[in-house]
């Protein structure tokens, strides 16, 4: 990635198209950044140098949070109803094979009996990116503003105090353009050339492992093996934890094999495919390859996540252990916080702060994302030694089985009990949140708290038309009254500033609980910025502040 001088980048201008966004990568995380502008009204476009197939996805869970940005959208049926079958049981195994013994069974229904949970609207769903990606592009594409363009790489930027200047180049035809765009967005993973150009650097503990993807497919494969459907598989042997497996598509026998750990030193072409895939399934069997991936597993955190007009979002961020399914659920939620702040300044109401809070906000929830994943990761490795009778018929093999399916259940199968860390992530010390001097709730991975301390998710509660409380969230400002109070001064102060901001009066015994004050004003991205019984004595200058103007 090569950067050009401020004399070079100005000459260009004067030729170059214009677009307030640039975002750069394709993935996930580009696209939810694009899906947000785009329903915002924003015009942007999106440059992604592959061709958008998924052959061999890297995520298969959305979470809840991510649900709730997807119902915001119009788009979480869509999710729901991906082609990973209704009635296929969830469940979590522990086994010493598909084929062996069976250790533990951690039950999770199908999705046909999901029941509704008390926090949210909306519930995880298993959707591979092979689906979910799509869904994602389609929505992106219906917005009027925004562009999607493939087989684009992004050649140089450079910034100004007016924006930045990228040169693009089609891969297809050879043909380059400069653009200039207000802001640019990298978007482009772990490897990401704009956070290298940027000098910025990666923080943590580094590199955790050489893990190994197998993907194949296997009809029936579960029936074969005389093994009850679930959806992912842990294999612990007398070589203690060494691989999951997982079902991706069931109605196709797509699967997922991966061996948590490798030398490093191995290519696609010398994985012995055919012993890895027999010891996880511990029979031997034939099956299509689809194919193979060696990648880094890696625990750490950009040192900042912004350079002037330049933001990074996703893992170009963080980069984390998949366990717990945090990776690019943590991305869409830097994409929503990003993509609101962006819509506010070029919509000509966001203060000069505003975009500085996205490193703030989101920089702590990376590295407590990025933390619980390596904690998870590093569980599997209490279960390496002392093996050698786990898969003997014999009482010494069942007695060794009964004790560990106990412990791998409770101390594995926490990464799959992630309520609190899928919604209870929080904005402490926001510079546009107002804090009310009350202690937080605990952050407690497994049990989410809700909570309407500011910074805080704002609480979803049904209301009477059987809308959520989310629902009323997302365009702009919300002010909830539970109550008579005279909110004309706050009105008054944000219609000065051309701020967003709804008046919503609510008769819910049930949410004004769960608010604990008579007034809460929540930001276009659903978290609370300030609470109270009645307005401050000057109401603009809490409106500058939540905008960013303080």
């Amino acid at each position: 990635m090569n950067t050009v001088t401020n004399s070079q980048a100005s000459s260009a201008v004067r030729d170059a198209r214009n677009v307030p966004v640039l975002i750069v990568g394709g993935g996930p995380v580009g696209l939810a950044l694009a899906a947000e502008l785009g329903w915002r009204g924003i015009r942007c476009e999106l440059v992604e140098q592959g061709d958008g197939a998924i052959t061999t996805p890297k995520m298969n869970e959305v979470n809840t949070r991510t649900m709730e940005f997807c119902r915001r959208w119009g788009v979480a049926d869509a999710v729901r109803h991906c082609p990973f079958p209704d009635d296929h049981p969830l469940d979590v195994v522990f086994v010493t094979s598909l084929a062996g013994h069976e250790l533990a069974r951690m039950r999770r229904p199908p999705r046909a009996q999901q029941q509704a949970d008390r926090h949210s609207p909306v519930r995880p769903q298993i959707c591979s990116q092979i689906w979910f990606d799509p869904i994602l592009r389609a929505f992106a594409q219906a917005q009027p503003g925004v562009t999607l363009r493939h087989r684009t790489r992004l050649e140089s930027f450079a910034e100004s105090s007016g924006g930045v200047t990228a040169e693009l180049r089609d891969l297809d035809g050879g043909k380059r353009e400069t653009i200039h765009a207000d802001y640019l967005v990298g978007c482009d993973g772990a490897t990401s050339a704009i956070r290298d150009a940027l000098g910025i650097g990666l923080g943590g503990e580094g590199v955790l492992g050489h893990p190994l993807h197998l993907f194949f497919r296997a009809p029936d494969l579960l029936a074969r093996c005389g093994r009850e459907p679930g959806v992912f598989f842990l294999a612990i042997d007398r070589g203690g934890l060494w691989a999951n497996i997982r079902v991706i598509d069931p109605a196709n026998g797509l699967w997922r094999l991966m061996a948590l750990e490798s030398d490093g030193k191995q290519t696609p072409d010398s994985v012995d495919r055919a012993a890895l895939l027999l010891r996880a399934v511990g029979r031997p069997i034939d099956v299509e390859w689809r194919g193979v991936s060696i990648w880094k597993r890696r625990s750490v955190v950009a040192e900042r996540y912004a350079h002037g007009r330049i933001f990074l979002a996703g893992d170009a961020v963080h980069q984390l252990s998949p366990t717990g399914a945090l990776g690019m659920n943590t991305g869409i939620g830097d994409a929503v916080d990003l993509g609101w702040k962006l819509a506010a300044v070029l919509a000509g109401w966001g203060g000069p702060n505003l975009l500085a809070s996205y490193d703030s906000e989101r920089r702590p929830i990376g590295v407590r994302n990025v933390g619980m994943a390596t904690e998870f990761y590093l569980a599997h490795g209490e279960f390496a030694g002392g093996m050698a009778a786990i898969e003997d018929d014999n009482e010494a093999g069942r007695a060794l089985r009964r004790r560990l399916g106990d412990s791998l259940a409770r101390d594995v199968g926490r990464m799959f009990r992630t309520a609190g860390l899928q919604l209870g992530y929080r904005y402490e010390s926001s510079p546009i949140c107002v804090a009310d001097g009350t202690p937080p709730v605990a952050d407690d991975p497994e049990t989410f708290m809700a909570s309407a301390r500011p910074g805080s998710r704002a609480p979803h509660a049904w209301l009477g038309d059987g809308r959520s409380m989310l629902d009323l969230f997302g365009r702009g400002f919300v002010l909830l009254r539970f109550g008579d109070a005279d909110t004309a001064a706050l009105e008054e102060a944000a219609a000065a500033r051309k701020m967003p901001l709804a008046i919503v009066d609510l008769d819910e015994p049930e949410a004004a609980a769960l608010y604990e004050r008579r007034l809460a004003l929540v930001r276009p991205d659903g978290h609370v910025a300030w609470r109270g019984d009645a307005m401050p004595a000057a109401a603009d200058a809490l409106i500058d502040r939540v905008r960013g103007a303080a």
